[in-house]
């Protein structure tokens, strides 16, 4: 059996590996904070695809009290919501999970020396993203660039208030939804580096989050 518990941290560090193995031409982050209509919420894995897709991670520590407005804020934002779950810890049935999200079930492998993923269900895509939300998300530096973009000029001192505004007036809802996707590839493509680098070594997770955002990505760029 097992030694210890299969907390978030270890499921994290699993479901990260996971994923880089199944996608390609991706970037990925963790604990993205969002604000969304249901308060401010902490997603626990992120990957940008060409899609925008938000994990979920419940693990054998954790409880399903705050389940329900965790993937209904995150489907205010993100194009694929998914819930991974332990196996031997939950009831997938009494979860009452919106029809958009998509279910991840984890559980140690038949050794029990790793752990194991299996989707259940495939996420839909969501048609409820929240332009505002989206645009709130931008960084002022980010805000101006794609208006700039479209040839508007804002002053320099203009609030990021102001900014949003602009930015939802002058691009559209699937704009707005692009754009995310290439945000989310941007400020975290050189921190999954670092990670992929690193994930060999017990304390990647830390070295992940340490170096996970570049906040200078946008001198990079034509």
């Amino acid at each position: 059996m097992p030694t210890m518990k299969a907390n978030a941290k270890i499921i994290t560090n699993s479901f990260i590996e996971y994923l880089d193995k199944k996608y390609t031409n991706k970037t990925i982050t963790t604990e993205i904070s969002i604000n969304t209509s249901y308060g401010v919420k902490v997603v626990d894995v992120v990957v940008s695809n060409g899609h925008s897709v938000a994990f979920e991670i419940k693990s054998e520590l954790d409880t399903i009290k705050r389940l329900d407005s965790q993937v209904k804020g995150y489907s205010e934002i993100f194009e694929y919501v998914y819930l991974v779950y332990w196996k031997d810890k939950f009831n997938i049935e009494d979860m009452n999970l919106p029809d958009n999200i998509g279910i991840i079930v984890a559980n140690w492998n038949p050794k029990q020396t790793q752990i194991k993923f299996e989707i259940l269900k495939s996420a839909r895509i969501n048609r409820i993203a929240n332009q505002e939300k989206i645009a709130s998300l931008l960084w002022k530096d980010e805000l101006f660039y794609f208006l700039n973009k479209k040839d508007i000029y804002p002053k320099k001192n203009y609030a990021k208030e102001i900014l949003v505004n602009l930015f939802e007036k002058y691009h559209t809802k699937t704009e707005a939804i692009k754009i995310f996707r290439f945000i989310l590839k941007k400020r975290f493509e050189k921190g999954f580096l670092k990670y992929q680098e690193s994930k060999r070594t017990p304390d990647c997770l830390d070295i992940f989050k340490t170096h996970k955002v570049d906040l200078n990505y946008l001198s990079y760029l034509k």
